[in-house]
């Protein structure tokens, strides 16, 4: 059983398409590195930007998640929060804090568009990065999945069907600080497979399960999108992020939205 269990895990992932190879990119010569790789991350950030953030942001909106590693030594869990800095009518500017490395997006709310993107690396140099086409983008995010899935693809049925997130019917309450969260529970669903038993369809649900509330608002960490990139559904709606296997959030703010 436990042999089965695992097995159905390691495909689950395999479906999800976890494309972390932009933000790891090994083996890899110098040239590509300098040419390539910052290319691979815009292409990253403007596929995954339209289900961050939510319609209704207002100034001094804020979140802070608390990210851990479970193959890691590190005995404190990284650190990663996002705050909007200004909204005026309905362009809000955004900051983001991860590693050392400080994000900005300026927003359109009402049409979901990226106007402008920026930010500062660890060691304090400034990047301005031009937009690429929408072609290009999806060209290379097609190419980041094939590389991580190509070479397990020869393991698995040509007609498996795609799992999927949905939402559960019942509701979970998580505690930050003084406040109560009551969170919508969104998992993934595992196919209609044969071998797939009641407890396998429990594990992996218990495994993905992502919890999301009204009260928080909708910021979500650019480098938790990788996980996601095949099941985007799971952030549909303004509902902020509050919880997965590794993220939790540890801090928020929520405003009505005003506009400055």
């Amino acid at each position: 059983m436990k042999r089965n269990i695992v097995a159905v895990l390691l495909n689950m992932l395999i479906i999800l398409g976890l494309s972390l190879q932009v933000w790891a990119i090994d083996d890899m010569d110098d040239a590509y590195a300098e040419a390539e790789a910052p290319r691979d991350m815009l292409a990253y950030v403007q596929s995954t930007f339209p289900y961050r953030f939510g319609s209704d942001l207002g100034a001094g909106d804020y979140v802070q998640y608390e990210i851990t590693d479970h193959h890691s030594q590190r005995e404190e869990p990284e650190l990663c929060s996002l705050e909007v800095i200004t909204r005026i009518a309905d362009v809000v500017t955004i900051k983001e804090e991860f590693e050392d490395n400080i994000l900005f997006y300026k927003i359109d709310l009402q049409s979901n568009i990226l106007l402008e993107y920026w930010g500062y690396d660890e060691e304090g140099r400034e990047h301005r990065p031009v937009f690429l086409s929408g072609n290009e983008v999806e060209t290379r995010i097609q190419t980041m999945v094939n590389q991580d899935s190509d070479p397990k693809q020869a393991r698995m049925p040509a007609n498996l069907p795609k799992a999927q997130f949905s939402t559960l019917s019942q509701r979970e309450t998580i505690t930050i600080g003084r406040s109560s969260l009551d969170t919508i529970v969104r998992t993934l669903d595992l196919p209609d497979l044969e071998g797939i038993t009641p407890e396998m369809r429990t594990a992996v649900q218990e495994l993905t399960k992502v919890l999301l509330s009204e009260a928080v608002p909708k910021m979500l960490p650019a480098k938790l999108m990788a996980i996601y990139l095949d099941n985007p559904e799971v952030f549909s709606g303004n509902a902020g992020f509050v919880k997965q296997h590794s993220y939790q959030i540890s801090a928020f703010n929520k405003t009505e939205g005003q506009e400055e």
